[in-house]
């Protein structure tokens, strides 16, 4: 007679303690001291609550990671910048210029702030400042100023700004790409749009998603360096959202939309998997202006922003995904 070894290949492990389930997920085991079978299972992944920033502003410039992010500049118009440690927002050295809705791209140690917005003329800016991890240098400026583009790179030698308005103006499809000293222009995006902020990947493996074109738009984008393709749309149209990632792993979130109030914001979150957006748990704090940073589909930030039509939240939400639980085996 068969044996369930000789069907399935392995026996099922017996005991003592449960192990931790995020080190064998899908495996089945018997606990000895409880009695019980037992699955290591993953869940969908959540938002929790961060650390307030110390300043309370929207628009910001952001990078880096949820243990290590860069913010600068924001509304009301200010240089200031600060840092987070995945607990708390330390207090850094200003930009040079202040701006709002300007591109930012790297690390808290190599920083890149790149175009934006200030309140008085000129309004639109083409300067790019370099961060050093403690402090901030103009270097060569865009080759056409905006603000409201989508910034895409994970360091300071390479980046993309993609998309932004003159304002006030008509949405930019204009692309170009830093390469550590200087800003070239490449081929356009194909979706003209502005007020996107999510963007992934690197300066060769790029995506953007969302904005507001001649209406708020789901329409996603991936870049190889040379190219714009389009790829599946998200599901819920949106502009002034957060976002951050991957090429293939990838995270939008917040934002206004849907509706045709222009005040209105969501809490919407969705998940990249390289081909399709999959809508996942809501954000806890509904906001839109796209404040954040992240490094896949499971570790992002949403960075402060409007939560409201004239409120500005200080909260910093982190997503971790996915959740891991050991589940008890029953047979109903």
């Amino acid at each position: 007679m068969a044996t369930y070894k000789g069907i399935q290949g392995y026996t099922v492990q017996k005991l003592s303690d449960d192990p931790t389930a995020s080190e064998v997920e899908g495996q089945l085991w018997y606990n000895s001291t409880s009695g019980k079978f037992k699955i290591a299972t993953a869940g969908a992944g959540a938002w929790a609550s961060g650390g307030n920033q110390n300043t309370a502003v929207a628009f910001r410039g952001t990078c880096g990671i949820v243990t290590a992010a860069l913010a600068m500049g924001g509304v009301p118009y200010t240089a200031n910048a600060e840092t987070y440690d995945g607990t708390t927002w330390t207090e850094v050295n200003n930009l040079t210029t202040p701006r709002a809705y300007a591109g930012a791209t790297g690390t808290t140690l190599a920083g890149l702030a790149f175009g934006g917005y200030n309140g008085s003329d000129p309004y639109t800016r083409d300067e790019t400042e370099k961060w050093d991890g403690t402090s901030w240098t103009e270097v060569n400026n865009l080759n056409t100023d905006r603000n409201s583009a989508f910034s895409i790179g994970a360091t300071n030698t390479a980046a993309v700004c993609a998309g932004g308005t003159d304002f006030p103006g008509s949405p930019y499809a204009i692309s170009e790409t830093w390469d550590g000293t200087s800003w070239t222009e490449t081929n356009n995006i194909n979706t003209g749009r502005q007020l996107g902020g999510s963007a992934a990947g690197t300066s060769t493996a790029g995506l953007i998603s969302g904005g507001y074109s001649t209406a708020r738009t789901g329409a996603t984008e991936s870049y190889n360096g040379t190219c714009w393709s389009e790829v599946n749309d998200l599901n819920t149209a949106r502009n002034e959202e957060g976002g951050g990632g991957t090429q293939t792993s990838a995270l939008t979130f917040g934002g206004r939309g849907p509706g045709p109030a222009p005040t209105a914001r969501t809490d919407i979150t969705e998940s990249w998997d390289g081909t399709s957006w999959t809508e996942v748990a809501d954000l806890a704090t509904t906001r839109g202006c796209w404040m954040s940073t992240g490094t896949n589909n499971t570790s992002a930030l949403a960075i402060g922003g409007y939560g409201a039509p004239t409120a500005i939240t200080q909260v910093t939400e982190e997503w971790s995904d996915p959740v891991y639980t050991n589940k008890t085996v029953t047979v109903s």
